[in-house]
Protein backbone atom coordinates (compact mmCIF):
# COMPACT_ATOMS: atom_id res chain seq x y z
CA UNK A 1 0.00 0.00 0.00
CA UNK A 2 1.18 3.74 -1.10
CA UNK A 3 2.05 5.50 2.05
CA UNK A 4 2.96 9.69 2.51
CA UNK A 5 4.38 10.77 5.73
CA UNK A 6 3.74 14.29 6.95
CA UNK A 7 5.46 15.09 10.21
CA UNK A 8 7.42 11.98 10.17
CA UNK A 9 4.05 10.12 10.70
CA UNK A 10 3.31 7.23 7.87
CA UNK A 11 -0.71 7.69 6.76
CA UNK A 12 -2.42 5.38 4.07
CA UNK A 13 -3.50 6.77 0.67
CA UNK A 14 -7.12 5.95 1.38
CA UNK A 15 -8.46 2.48 -0.75
CA UNK A 16 -10.78 2.21 -3.69
CA UNK A 17 -13.33 1.09 -1.03
CA UNK A 18 -12.60 3.92 1.41
CA UNK A 19 -12.61 6.68 -1.13
CA UNK A 20 -16.06 5.54 -2.13
CA UNK A 21 -17.18 5.81 1.52
CA UNK A 22 -15.23 9.10 1.80
CA UNK A 23 -17.41 10.26 -0.87
CA UNK A 24 -20.95 9.06 0.13
CA UNK A 25 -20.06 10.32 3.30
CA UNK A 26 -19.25 13.65 2.06
CA UNK A 27 -22.13 13.82 0.10
CA UNK A 28 -24.23 13.82 3.61
CA UNK A 29 -22.35 16.07 5.15
CA UNK A 30 -22.45 18.31 2.22
CA UNK A 31 -26.41 18.16 2.53
CA UNK A 32 -26.64 19.11 6.13
CA UNK A 33 -24.50 21.61 6.85
CA UNK A 34 -27.27 25.14 6.93
CA UNK A 35 -24.92 28.12 7.03
CA UNK A 36 -23.86 28.53 10.95
CA UNK A 37 -25.94 26.25 12.69
CA UNK A 38 -24.17 22.91 14.11
CA UNK A 39 -24.73 19.91 13.19
CA UNK A 40 -25.92 16.73 15.47
CA UNK A 41 -24.26 13.37 14.60
CA UNK A 42 -25.02 9.89 15.88
CA UNK A 43 -21.74 7.89 16.37
CA UNK A 44 -23.24 4.14 18.23
CA UNK A 45 -25.44 5.09 21.38
CA UNK A 46 -23.96 8.72 21.42
CA UNK A 47 -25.52 11.74 20.05
CA UNK A 48 -22.98 14.72 19.48
CA UNK A 49 -23.29 18.25 18.35
CA UNK A 50 -20.82 19.46 16.23
CA UNK A 51 -19.10 23.01 15.59
CA UNK A 52 -20.25 24.34 11.36
CA UNK A 53 -16.24 24.52 11.08
CA UNK A 54 -15.89 21.24 12.38
CA UNK A 55 -18.39 19.42 9.90
CA UNK A 56 -16.89 21.46 6.81
CA UNK A 57 -13.54 20.35 7.64
CA UNK A 58 -14.62 16.79 7.92
CA UNK A 59 -16.58 17.42 4.63
CA UNK A 60 -12.99 18.88 3.10
CA UNK A 61 -10.96 15.62 4.66
CA UNK A 62 -13.79 13.40 3.28
CA UNK A 63 -13.28 14.89 -0.50
CA UNK A 64 -9.52 14.78 -0.72
CA UNK A 65 -10.25 11.11 0.55
CA UNK A 66 -12.63 10.33 -1.92
CA UNK A 67 -9.97 12.03 -4.48
CA UNK A 68 -7.69 9.17 -3.04
CA UNK A 69 -5.67 11.24 -1.06
CA UNK A 70 -3.90 10.94 2.50
CA UNK A 71 -4.84 13.37 4.69
CA UNK A 72 -2.56 14.92 8.27
CA UNK A 73 -4.01 17.12 10.27
CA UNK A 74 -1.12 19.40 12.03
CA UNK A 75 -2.03 22.88 14.27
CA UNK A 76 -1.11 25.98 12.69
CA UNK A 77 1.49 26.70 15.60
CA UNK A 78 3.31 23.36 14.89
CA UNK A 79 6.43 24.17 13.67
CA UNK A 80 7.72 22.10 10.55
CA UNK A 81 11.52 21.34 9.34
CA UNK A 82 12.19 23.34 5.81
CA UNK A 83 11.59 19.50 4.26
CA UNK A 84 8.22 19.06 6.36
CA UNK A 85 7.61 22.88 5.21
CA UNK A 86 8.88 22.48 1.32
CA UNK A 87 6.34 19.16 0.95
CA UNK A 88 3.34 21.08 2.21
CA UNK A 89 4.29 24.20 -0.57
CA UNK A 90 5.05 21.43 -2.85
CA UNK A 91 8.52 23.20 -3.72
CA UNK A 92 11.79 22.69 -3.08
CA UNK A 93 13.88 22.66 -0.29
CA UNK A 94 16.45 25.14 -1.52
CA UNK A 95 13.66 27.30 -2.81
CA UNK A 96 11.92 27.41 0.52
CA UNK A 97 15.34 28.30 2.30
CA UNK A 98 15.72 31.17 0.02
CA UNK A 99 12.41 32.41 0.37
CA UNK A 100 12.64 32.14 4.20
CA UNK A 101 16.29 33.51 3.68
CA UNK A 102 14.64 36.33 1.81
CA UNK A 103 12.19 37.26 4.96
CA UNK A 104 9.75 36.31 2.60
CA UNK A 105 7.96 33.47 5.14
CA UNK A 106 8.88 33.65 8.49
CA UNK A 107 10.82 31.33 10.31
CA UNK A 108 13.10 31.10 13.95
CA UNK A 109 16.64 29.40 13.90
CA UNK A 110 17.21 26.43 16.87
CA UNK A 111 20.70 25.60 16.28
CA UNK A 112 21.93 25.80 12.54
CA UNK A 113 17.96 24.32 11.73
CA UNK A 114 15.64 26.52 10.90
CA UNK A 115 11.72 25.99 11.85
CA UNK A 116 8.97 27.55 10.46
CA UNK A 117 4.92 27.80 11.72
CA UNK A 118 2.54 25.65 9.53
CA UNK A 119 0.39 29.10 10.13
CA UNK A 120 2.88 31.21 8.10
CA UNK A 121 3.44 28.49 5.75
CA UNK A 122 -0.06 28.39 4.59
CA UNK A 123 -0.68 31.95 4.80
CA UNK A 124 1.91 32.37 2.35
CA UNK A 125 0.64 29.76 0.04
CA UNK A 126 -2.63 31.43 0.25
CA UNK A 127 -1.25 34.92 -0.43
CA UNK A 128 0.85 33.40 -3.29
CA UNK A 129 -2.37 31.68 -5.05
CA UNK A 130 -4.50 35.16 -4.92
CA UNK A 131 -1.25 36.71 -6.18
CA UNK A 132 -1.76 34.38 -9.22
CA UNK A 133 -5.02 34.47 -9.11
CA UNK A 134 -5.08 38.02 -9.55
CA UNK A 135 -2.83 38.79 -12.56
CA UNK A 136 -4.65 35.49 -14.33
CA UNK A 137 -7.88 37.86 -14.13
CA UNK A 138 -5.86 40.68 -15.20
CA UNK A 139 -4.74 38.90 -18.28
CA UNK A 140 -7.95 37.70 -19.26
CA UNK A 141 -9.77 41.52 -19.12
CA UNK A 142 -7.02 42.43 -21.26
CA UNK A 143 -7.48 39.39 -23.40
CA UNK A 144 -11.40 40.37 -24.00
CA UNK A 145 -10.60 44.25 -24.48
CA UNK A 146 -8.56 43.31 -27.05
CA UNK A 147 -10.89 40.65 -28.67
CA UNK A 148 -8.55 37.76 -28.32
CA UNK A 149 -11.10 35.49 -26.56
Amino acid sequence: METTTVADTPYDIPSEGDAALAERAGRALEALIDGTRPVSARFGDETVVLPTPAVRLLRDILDRMAHGKGVALTSLDAELTTRQAAELLRVSRTHLVQLLDAGRIPCRKVGSHRRVRAGDILAWRRETESRRREALDELTARDQELGLQ
